[in-house]
């Protein structure tokens, strides 16, 4: 009897050992293996041709080809076109002369402004709104790294937007958050452009006040400065807020009555020839106030250390504070600001 007992205890125990491997191989063969991010562009070259001809001869096919966690803006062929770049131009290109080499590296840094690390869903993108991508900010010609190119994301309507869309260097996200083993892919309608930092400026909604100031008649000579930034003189932008400018304007505001070659010193007051970035996410020094030289002649503001706050020249003293920080240009960065720095 007691043989007999061990002999249907193990019975029993293969019993349970077979289901169990027979529901767990059933499970495999449920799951469904997603593509890659640049088997997703190769599976439909109707769209995507050019893209992955892109990749490939950048070698960026190889990166999101690889398991990881990327976000990729997906330009569509027909966005390739409209900016002049076909599959018969890049696949001329040869690495071996120098000046292929150096279109070949240039296209490289427009394609990493695509991507930005771990895969994102749209819902994400819109809370956060600045994003950095993979591109990079280039202090010198020949630079192949630098502080990473930002990214802005709004929904002002029905559309949603990065960095102000076509019209502003930017696009529209024709469709979302198409899930790839790699991360998440975003069709858009156009290849994005290095921003600049007008372009930065005209992307964020809560700037409108400022880029109307600067792209008035009267002060052409700042937007002049601010488009004959580079990479290489770089311009930083302390940029107030709408709101910075509702209060200035209003009863008893710093601006009021001001005139416009005033206007002009003190939007040059917010201008700095450097690409400044902050140390930290809650300061700009932690150990010693820094005292930033503007371009408004022989005139200067300090930002306090181990915080976000600028003193100006106002009396009493009203700091301004830092509310978004390091968006980073092609030609310079910009920090956001909730006051109008007063200089005059």
């Amino acid at each position: 009897m007691k043989f007999k007992n061990q002999i249907l205890y193990f019975v029993s125990i293969l019993t349970v050992a077979l289901m169990t491997f027979s529901c767990s191989n059933d499970d495999t063969k449920d799951v469904v293996k997603l593509p890659s991010i640049v088997d997703i562009a190769k599976a439909d070259p109707a769209n995507f041709s050019i893209l992955v001809d892109a990749l490939k001869k950048t070698g960026l096919d190889i990166t999101l080809g690889n398991p990881g966690s990327y976000t990729v803006f997906a330009p569509t062929n027909a966005a390739f076109t409209t900016a002049g770049i076909t599959s018969a131009s890049i696949n001329a290109l040869n690495p071996l002369v120098p000046a292929d080499a150096t279109v070949i590296a240039n296209l490289k840094l427009v394609l990493q402004n695509h991507v930005i690390g771990v895969g994102t869903r749209t819902s994400d993108l819109l809370a956060v709104g600045y994003y950095k991508t993979f591109g990079y900010y280039k202090a010198t010609a020949a630079a192949t790294s630098g502080a990473n190119l930002s990214i802005f994301f709004n929904k002002p309507a029905t559309d949603i937007l990065i960095n102000g869309g076509a019209a502003n260097g930017g696009a529209k996200i024709t469709t979302a958050d198409i899930d790839a083993s790699n991360g998440v892919v975003h069709v858009i309608d156009a290849v994005l452009a290095l921003p600049t930092i007008v372009n930065q400026i005209a992307a964020n909604p809560s700037l409108t006040s400022l880029l109307g100031l600067v792209k008035s008649p009267a002060q052409a000579t700042v937007l002049a400065t601010l488009n004959a930034a580079t990479g290489t003189a770089p311009v930083s932008v302390f940029a107030p807020t709408n709101d910075a400018f509702a209060t200035a304007l209003g009863t008893g505001g710093y601006l009021v009555g001001k005139t416009d070659a005033d206007i002009t010193k003190i939007l040059n007051y917010h201008l700095e020839k450097s690409n400044r970035v902050a140390a930290s996410t809650t300061a700009f020094s932690a150990t010693a106030d820094i005292t930033v030289t503007t371009l408004f002649p022989t005139y200067t503001f300090v930002i306090t250390k181990a915080t976000l706050k600028i003193v100006d020249k106002s009396a009493p003293a009203v700091n301004a504070n830092v509310k978004v920080l390091n968006i980073q240009g092609s030609n310079g960065s910009i920090q956001i600001t909730d006051k109008v720095l007063q200089s005059l």
